[in-house]
């Protein structure tokens, strides 16, 4: 039969680091990522109550789920990692760069093709 996760839990806390799975080095990795699970628990609760409060909202007016919708967008563009001044600018010049590039690239071939043609006629 299988044991209750209270049996379970008193047995692990009673089992030393030592004899658990992987020993010392395990026990060690389990303490260092401690905050992790903390911090994914206390997200995941966050997303249960956004999904449970977005779930209260589905049924109303058409501007009650317009408010949704703008909170939506808002949560969403919170998680976006935005860019820095410097990483904006390094991309603008970059992007800048290359669409001079292929202009320049566009040109030369502009000019190859219209005097062949111009040689051709």
């Amino acid at each position: 039969m299988a044991k209750s996760a209270k049996a379970k839990k008193k047995q692990a806390s009673t089992t030393p680091a030592s004899k658990k799975k992987g020993g010392k080095k395990a026990a060690a990795t389990k303490q260092a990522g401690g905050l992790k699970g903390r911090v994914g628990r206390a997200q995941a609760m966050r997303s249960t109550k956004s999904a449970k409060a977005a779930a209260k909202g589905t049924k109303g007016s058409g501007g009650n789920r317009v408010m949704k919708f703008m909170r939506e967008v808002r949560l969403e563009l919170s998680k976006v990692t935005w860019p820095t001044r410097d990483e904006l600018v390094q991309a603008t010049i970059a992007v800048l760069v290359a669409v001079v590039v292929a202009g320049v690239f566009i040109f030369l071939f502009d000019v190859i093709f219209s005097r062949l043609i111009g040689l051709a006629s």
